[in-house]
């Protein structure tokens, strides 16, 4: 089976896509319990993985150029050097310390489940899990369009729930089952839609060639 996952919170939203071909949207759940799911045989999951020591990630500066006036949806990946910190003034002198400037608090916010995933993908050595972005997925949904209406506003809701559909009928189905974490559940659809890609070769790698970390985890975002 194959599933998107996207963040909520302290959890994550998976959507799985079931051997008949229905979808499942799974209860919230830790990162530890993904990784534990074994009959899960590919997780396109919204969360920078594969990390640089200074300097900003390519992945991160192709997918914004591909987004354009959407490009500020896609966050700079942390430094692997402020991975542990555990408050913004520690990482603000950590990155101070390598590359002249502070960390945003913005980043900060999404550094602690960096830190989980990087920490599990590691010691599980996972080969199973790949980095997506919603908004580069839903853009390749949209005919290679971004769309111009942010996800929390209704007329973005309603653009991202009709690509949804369009892609998988029965989601309608799950919204009724699961009306919680609307936005999320919508962007964890639209990593499935990558993983279905995946599956059939046709991803698209923001960069295109290869590149790994010092650990060997891919430093890419795919759609």
């Amino acid at each position: 089976m194959i599933a998107g996952v996207d963040g909520c919170k302290h959890k994550w939203i998976a959507v799985v896509e079931m051997p008949d071909g229905k979808t499942q949207i799974r209860p919230a759940c830790t990162f530890e319990e993904l990784t534990e799911d074994k009959g899960l045989d590919l997780i396109v999951i919204d969360v920078p993985m594969g990390l640089v020591e200074k300097g900003p990630r390519l992945a991160d500066v192709l997918s914004r150029q591909f987004l354009g006036g959407r490009g500020c949806c896609v966050f700079p990946a942390p430094i692997r050097p402020v991975l542990g910190c555990e408050t913004w003034e520690e990482a603000c002198r950590t990155r101070l310390s390598v590359e002249n400037k502070k960390m945003s608090k913005q980043q900060f916010g999404i550094l602690s489940k960096v830190h989980e995933v990087d920490a599990a993908v590691r010691r599980h050595a996972e080969t199973r899990f790949r980095e997506g972005h919603p908004e580069v997925s839903f853009a390749l949904m949209n005919g290679g369009r971004p769309i111009s209406i942010g996800k929390k506003k209704p007329g973005g809701r309603k653009e991202r729930t009709r690509l949804v559909l369009g892609c998988f009928p029965d989601a309608g189905e799950r919204f009724d089952e699961h009306p919680y974490h609307r936005e999320d559940v919508l962007d964890a659809y639209a990593l499935l839609w990558t993983a279905k890609r995946i599956q059939r070769g046709e991803e698209r790698g923001f960069p295109e060639v290869r590149m790994v970390d010092k650990f060997g985890i891919r430093m890419e975002i795919v759609a």
